[in-house]
């Protein structure tokens, strides 16, 4: 989908241009206030540009210079808020019913497709008075999928859950654009979100696009930093599982260059491409390799030092592991004694014990 547009409302100016994704899932990313919703909102007409343009070669949804503004219902777009919205009068199955037209599937396969895929089988004679929150949102997520969207629109479906319920939801929205093939537009602020679903991130800020890219470069580039958290920052690795361990409750992971990385098990069968999270306070630096037999370190690989980031009272150490990037936080002290330069080849260190089942996804 092709972006270009400028939207005024009161104090507050959205100019965007950027190419979304027609195949994955993009995370629309940034702070409260910066203009995620507004973007979406102006995507799926309930709000109008001021000027430019909507659309992609399919269809067109607005275009001010060819007086193009195609109405919300024509732009077959489904639109999961952050709260589910539920008729609390209808029963689950007449909240999923509103919208859908049973002549456009003869047979119920749609139906029952979207029944099973969100697990709301056992919901349908309920009312939502009775569902728990995670419930609710999965059939609001049903009820617009029955619609038979070429496009879903999710703006912080989960900011209203708490963390089990979160957890609950999570992978019925992985299964969406995997199973249905459907583009998805995730509004959201959470990082746990994005390395869980995403395959790209628009970073927007007051309004503008900061950047536009594959989920692992953004996620490790200068500019997300202010998103991660202060006193313990993260770098996102891709890799592929290769095995179990015979004995232990491991999982080895191919980082590429002959770097193979034990974490915790994980059960993604082998062959399985995942994207990992590790943090800076679970990597140390070395300058000699130290032999495993005599620490309690398993991984332990050869890196080149690319940036040196001193902040207050640490340093902040950029390596590269392959093609991966990693972090390392040390102290000034062991910067200044180990006396690292940029293009150093070190060891790093990394503690792969630390990495638990909110850390890793498949990608």
């Amino acid at each position: 989908m092709n972006i270009d547009i400028k939207a005024s409302h009161h104090n507050f100016t959205l100019m965007l241009k950027a190419t979304l994704t027609d195949t994955g899932i993009c995370a629309i990313f940034g702070r409260s206030g910066s203009g995620k919703t507004t973007l979406v909102n102006l995507i799926a007409g309930l709000k109008t540009p001021d000027s430019g343009l909507i659309g992609s070669p399919q269809q067109c949804f607005y275009d001010s210079e060819n007086k193009i503004n195609t109405p919300v219902h024509q732009r077959e777009i489904g639109y999961v808020f952050q709260q589910a919205r539920l008729f609390p009068h209808l029963s689950i199955k007449a909240n999923l019913q509103y919208g859908y037209h049973p002549k456009q599937d003869p047979q119920a396969t749609f139906w029952q497709q979207i029944i099973k895929l969100l697990d709301i089988d056992d919901l349908l004679d309920r009312y939502p008075s009775s569902l728990s929150g995670g419930e609710k949102q999965r059939v609001a997520i049903g009820r617009a999928l029955l619609r038979k969207p070429k496009l879903l629109i999710m703006d912080e479906p989960l900011s209203s859950l708490d963390q089990p319920r979160k957890r609950e939801l999570l992978p019925y929205l992985e299964k969406l654009n995997k199973v249905l093939k459907l583009p998805i537009l995730y509004v959201t602020h959470s990082l746990d979100e994005v390395l869980y679903l995403a395959d790209e991130i628009l970073l927007i800020e007051a309004g503008k696009m900061v950047m536009h890219a594959d989920v692992e470069t953004v996620w490790n580039h200068p500019t997300m930093h202010a998103w991660h958290s202060t006193d313990n920052p993260c770098a996102l690795l891709h890799a592929t599982v290769i095995k179990q361990h015979a004995k232990y409750p491991l999982t080895a992971l191919d980082l590429g260059n002959d770097h193979t990385l034990w974490v915790k098990k994980i059960e993604p069968e082998k062959g399985t491409q995942v994207r990992l999270r590790i943090y800076a306070k679970d990597v140390s630096v070395t300058l000699l390799k130290t032999p495993k037999n005599v620490t309690s370190i398993r991984n332990i690989f050869c890196a080149t030092l690319q940036n040196i980031d001193i902040k207050g009272d640490s340093a902040s150490i950029k390596l590269s592991l392959g093609d991966n990037t990693i972090w390392a936080d040390i102290t000034l002290w062991a910067l200044d004694e180990l006396n690292l330069q940029v293009n150093q080849s070190v060891y790093a260190q990394i503690k792969g014990v630390s990495v638990n089942n909110k850390d890793w996804a498949t990608s």
